[in-house]
């Protein structure tokens, strides 16, 4: 059952994290944060629909600006997992501000 949350959530995660896959950047950026989330260690009682705004420095540093959940332990496991994490430092990013939409399903 675990293994089928995980599959959920890493299948969302890389079909919703940016909605347009044409710019190769946000593809590596995409597939570092499905990495930097990894899988939740906690139960939801229903499905968890949440935005995250991020801004990724030119020095690849993840800066988490805002979380639109209402659930303290998604918000916190979010920021816990991404708020200063580094990711590819050699990609071209000037300070580039991303939405990345997030569902988290929960176990059946």
């Amino acid at each position: 059952m675990k293994k089928l949350f995980v599959l959920a959530f890493v299948t969302l995660m890389s079909t919703s994290v940016f909605s347009t896959n044409d710019n190769p950047e946000k593809e590596q950026i995409r597939t570092k944060i499905v990495q930097l989330l990894g899988k939740p260690n906690f139960v939801l009682d229903k499905d968890v629909k949440t935005t995250v705004e991020l801004l990724i420095t030119k020095n690849g540093e993840i800066i988490i600006l805002d979380i639109d959940c209402d659930t303290l332990k998604i918000h916190n496991y979010i920021k816990s997992k991404l708020n200063h994490k580094t990711i590819d430092k050699n990609l071209e990013l000037n300070n580039s501000i991303y939405k990345m939409p997030l569902t988290i399903k929960k176990q059946n």
